[in-house]
Order: C-alpha cells, then structure tokens, then sequence
C-alpha cells in the first residue's frame, strides 16, 4: 500500500512539475519572438473636412503600443485638421506626430503636452476640445508655445471652425 501511495504522489508530481514547464516554455518563446518583431505600420489621416474625426488624439492612443505615453495639458482632446498624412508605427506615433505638427504639441519623456500658447492650436466654444490647424502647425514655436496651463486656449475664429467643417 505504501509503494501505491509513492507511486501515486510521483505521478502527480511529474505532472504538475511538466505542466509548469510546458507553461514557462512556451511563455519564454513568445516572449522571444516579441522581441524580435517589428511593430506594424499604421497610417493616420488627418481630415481636413467632417470635424477632423481622424485626429482625434483620444482615438490615436488606442495604437500606442504600450499605451504609456501620457497626453497632457489637453492633448487628448486635440482635434488635428490636415490634408496630409502620417505613415508610422505604433511605438513612433507620439513623436512623429509631435514632430509633424510642433506647433501643435510637444513630446518629451513619453508625454504628448498641447502647446496651449501657440497661435495653431485653439479651442471649440465651451466644449474643451482644442483644433490644431495642420498646416500653420508645422511651425515649431519653442518652449514658449507650450504656454501657461491656467491660462484658457484662445477660441476658434468662426472661419476656423467653417473652414474644418465643424458646427
């Protein structure tokens, strides 16, 4: 009887012992083959009509990779309205967007801050979300765009707002 129990208390030991290193395995290659594969390559548009949905930065976290890039001062609800497009991947998308639109916002240790102070950027009545026009954006203002965050965005002109097809 005692050499049934043995017998038995082995089994169940090989086989959690088994388990746990199939596990640990197959972790480890996926893990490997993660270091090695490149990100994909996404294209963002920038609408220039239809209230710029395409812009919209709270979308665009969505296809930060390891979504520790912090959008402050506003920029999560940056509308950004341009005819132009963005190829890049999901690991570069905060800077290249930051560098494609400096006028617009400003990145620096994995944080998108909107450059509140910039004459590109300004705000929708009332409704706390900021247009950056693309095409006066490409124009790097310096720290000095980044403004004072206790100061309110100047609002959109009505030719702005007609112009980007906003209400």
């Amino acid at each position: 009887m005692a050499f049934d129990l043995k017998t038995r208390f082995a089994a169940i030991g090989t086989l959690v012992v088994t388990t746990i290193a199939g596990i640990w395995i197959t972790d480890s290659y996926g893990w490997l083959l993660d270091q090695f594969k490149s990100a994909p390559a996404i294209k963002i548009d920038f609408q220039a009509t239809g209230g710029c949905s395409g812009g919209n930065l709270i979308d665009l976290k969505r296809h930060f990779d390891n979504q520790s890039v912090a959008l402050e001062e506003g920029a999560d609800r940056l509308i950004i309205c341009s005819q132009n497009s963005l190829l890049t991947n999901s690991v570069n998308a905060p800077g290249d967007i930051a560098h494609m639109f400096p006028g617009c916002l400003d990145y620096r240790t994995d944080s998108l801050r909107l450059m509140r102070g910039s004459s590109a950027v300004c705000a929708l009545s009332k409704r706390n979300i900021f247009i950056c026009d693309g095409q006066v954006g490409t124009k790097s203002l310096g720290v000095a765009g980044l403004g004072n965050p206790s100061v309110d965005v100047a609002e959109c002109a009505t030719s702005t707002v007609a112009r980007f097809g906003f209400e």
